[in-house]
């Protein structure tokens, strides 16, 4: 009988410790989801550094991309009225800190307005390449999307 409690209180630690420490993160960041009027808008991750945190050890991936005009040129454009406002939102429901830039031409131009995860698009006509930077405690990701305010 008392084995059995010694037994039982070891198994007991033993899966208190797996479970405690399985803390382990996801291979990559999250998938961005942009929509607009309810739309889902078509999106790329470009660079990005992710911290993967093991039950051991923590290994950081940093994975090179192209800059997101290049990224764009594979991308179909979604035709948008002006002033639309994009929402932001993240395929595993986190909210990192976000920035919204345009590309103009291959330099990164102005900084976009942002209140929470909605992105203020361009009022004026023409199209827009948009990179939008995303910050995790365990890394950062870039993602572009391209639109054309008419």
């Amino acid at each position: 009988m008392k084995n059995k409690k010694y037994f039982f209180a070891i198994l007991m630690l033993f899966l208190l410790i797996v479970v405690g420490c399985s803390n382990e993160t996801k291979e990559e960041p999250p998938e961005a989801i942009v929509k607009i009027n309810d739309e889902n808008i078509e999106t790329a991750r470009g660079t990005y550094q992710w911290e993967k945190k093991r039950l051991l050890s923590n290994t950081t991936v940093i994975a090179d991309a192209a800059a997101p005009f290049q990224i764009a040129e594979d991308m179909k454009a979604k035709i948008v009225e002006q002033s639309s406002v994009a929402n932001v939102e993240f395929n595993d429901g986190s909210q990192p800190q976000l920035q919204a830039y345009l590309w103009e031409g291959e330099k990164r131009g102005e900084e976009l307005p942002l209140n929470q995860h909605y992105i203020t698009l361009p009022s004026e006509k023409g199209k827009y390449v948009i990179e939008i930077n995303a910050k995790w405690s365990n890394g950062d990701s870039s993602y572009t999307f391209v639109v054309e305010v008419q």
